[in-house]
């Protein structure tokens, strides 16, 4: 279990060491005191070690879903803790375990934990900006931190999947708007996380022509190889 802030916690899976290049899969949790709150945002399957360093922080009382192919092992959490599930109103009806509670883009969750909508993906997507130590935006699913595997250096994030977005300028468009928020820390449902100016590196990455013209051929490339957009069957 990392600590990334004084109320955020990231613990993680690897995958990739097969082929020589580990990255992680993550799940966060997130404490809000004043509130009685535990949230757990996406959450992995977790170890009996993984369950032991949760319950010294809190008990799990909420799962917070960025996004429908994130549901991983929300079943599992909310038969052993009573969680409830919360997920935008926009895609609540997209999951196989029906979420409790629907929230809204632009609203705030326990006055710590505000909303943002990523429009114009191949599916609904909202990341999580949690107002402590600067700003910790969460973004579950459409960009990922460092993955050596998909040729995103260290200290870089970039998109792992062209293949399943619909349009990748409006996607570009969308992620500007994240620009709007002030954050310190990102971190992601894939890769490691970025400490060190990572709002000056999503603006970079959004300013590089080269790189969205290279994710545009990757895109086409992989589609005539038989991966279509759209993420049927695709874990995530």
């Amino acid at each position: 279990m990392q600590r990334i802030s004084p109320n955020v916690w990231m613990w993680s899976e690897t995958h990739g060491e097969a082929r020589g290049e580990p990255y992680p899969w993550n799940s966060f949790v997130i404490r809000v005191p004043q509130h009685k709150v535990l949230a757990l945002i996406d959450p992995l399957p977790a170890s009996d070690a993984d369950v032991r360093e949760i319950e010294t922080i809190g008990k799990p009382t909420h799962i917070v879903l960025t996004c429908e192919y994130h549901l991983r092992s929300t079943d599992w959490f909310k038969k052993r803790y009573g969680c409830l599930v919360l997920a935008n109103e926009v895609e609540i009806d997209r999951y196989e375990v029906a979420p409790d509670c629907a929230f809204r883009s632009g609203e705030s969750l326990w006055q710590l934990i505000d909303l943002v909508f990523i429009p114009h993906a191949s599916y609904p997507e909202t990341a999580l900006l949690v107002k402590e130590s600067g700003g910790v935006l969460i973004v579950g699913d459409l960009l990922s931190g460092e993955r050596l595997d998909k040729g995103i250096p260290k200290g870089g994030l970039g998109i792992f999947g062209p293949q399943f977005i619909v349009d990748l300028q409006k996607t570009r468009a969308s992620l500007r708007g994240l620009l709007d928020y002030s954050f310190q820390i990102m971190c992601f449902g894939h890769g490691h996380p970025l400490t060190g100016h990572p709002k000056e590196a999503l603006r970079s990455y959004l300013d590089n022509d080269d790189a969205w013209e290279d994710l545009q051929r990757l895109q086409i490339e992989r589609q005539e190889h038989g991966t279509e957009v759209g993420l049927s069957g695709y874990l995530r």
